[in-house]
């Protein structure tokens, strides 16, 4: 009878103390306690993460937060180092395979120069640049004629990625994947 008091007595604390293991395995990304815009996931030219969780970005965008990505360069141009940054609100995004995200920028007019800050008017010619960008580090800018619709430059490039999501005051539960 004592050796059935043991594990009856086993049985039951590893029942208790199993209970308190959360039951889904999956990790859920965690929310900051502040509100406000912060930096989520940043990976590098090729898609690979430096910083940040691929799955708080997504989480955030199946909450309905807000996004920004920003990216830039650096390169030497004879004696001088050029840098540019640049941020934008995506138009449209969406979340494929449950790891991935891509992201359309709204279309706008090219400037003279993105570099020169003298000279940040819109472009002769009215053309207009628009891009899709994802999370795979893939940057596809494409350059058409405002007048005639007509596309001018398809410019495939690859950029390393900062994406921002702005939380509420109050963080929300993790909502579901929208396909379910």
């Amino acid at each position: 009878m004592k050796v059935f008091g043991a594990l009856l007595f086993s049985v039951m604390l590893i029942m208790t103390m199993s209970s308190c293991v959360q039951g889904d395995s999956k990790r859920q990304p965690l929310e900051p306690a502040e509100s406000g815009w912060k930096s989520v996931y940043k990976h590098d030219e090729k898609g690979q993460p430096i910083a940040g969780d691929i799955d708080s970005l997504i989480q955030g965008i199946r909450n309905g937060y807000d996004v920004r990505i920003g990216w830039g360069w650096e390169r030497q141009l004879g004696d001088s180092v050029l840098r540019l940054e640049h941020v934008a609100t995506p138009l449209y995004l969406s979340v494929i395979q449950d790891k991935n995200v891509s992201a359309i920028i709204d279309p706008h007019p090219l400037l003279e120069s993105y570099i020169a800050i003298d000279k940040q008017t819109f472009g002769e010619g009215g053309h207009i640049w628009q891009c899709i960008m994802t999370t795979r580090g893939t940057f596809n800018a494409q350059v058409y004629d405002r007048v005639t619709g007509q596309l001018i430059k398809d410019w495939p490039q690859r950029h390393k990625m900062t994406w921002f999501l702005e939380y509420p005051q109050r963080a929300q539960k993790a909502n579901p994947p929208l396909y379910q």
